[in-house]
């Protein structure tokens, strides 16, 4: 049984409202659960090493977007598996967000020993060829020599992380967006 919050009238279990004053009561039935507070890290991680990884293999990596995109929803999914009809727009871009700065690391570690292999002297100098062919301007061809010289280079790997940063942080928020949309979709079908 409850009670009236105004008068304070007993009330049978699943009335709407007062018998006495008319007063709306919310039944003990109707009332929401709160829902459980989300996990974010490890949806994150995984959709974070997904998109990294794929965003970083040479060839594989011409869908960046894509694979982005896919790790944001990834993290999206994740984070659905633990609220079940519960996931807000909000959840899947911080999922998806959280998801591309990791895979933003994640690409970007892998990417130093692939640049290590890729760019040889050799390399270079064909692309140099190339970019002089296409009649680039001399001082533009020297910059973009400069930026990518063989072995480690900091500042590249630093401009690197930034880029990836902020396209994989983007493309992954915007995926696990639309990953929640569909999965309340689903839901309220």
């Amino acid at each position: 049984m409850n009670q009236c919050k105004q008068c304070g009238a007993t009330l049978p279990e699943d009335s709407r409202f007062c018998l006495q004053g008319g007063t709306e009561n919310t039944p003990a039935s109707g009332r929401a659960a709160p829902q459980a507070e989300l996990d974010f890290l490890k949806p994150a991680i995984m959709g974070g090493l997904a998109l990294g990884v794929l965003s970083s293999i040479p060839y594989v990596s011409t869908c960046c977007c894509l694979w982005a995109a896919g790790g944001g929803a990834l993290s999206a999914w994740l984070l659905q598996k633990q609220r079940p009809g519960g996931l807000k727009y909000s959840d899947g871009a911080l999922g998806g967000l959280l998801g591309g700065l990791i895979g933003a690391f994640v690409a970007t570690v892998i990417s130093i020993p692939i640049q290590m292999v890729l760019l040889t002297p050799q390399a270079v100098d064909a692309m140099k060829a190339q970019l002089q062919q296409g009649q680039v301007p001399p001082e533009v061809v020297e910059m973009i020599t400069r930026f990518l010289r063989p072995g480690f280079d900091l500042t590249r790997t630093l401009i690197s992380l930034l880029v990836n940063m902020v396209g994989l942080g983007l493309f992954a928020m915007i995926g696990g967006i639309i990953a929640a949309a569909i999965f309340s979709k689903k839901t309220a079908e």
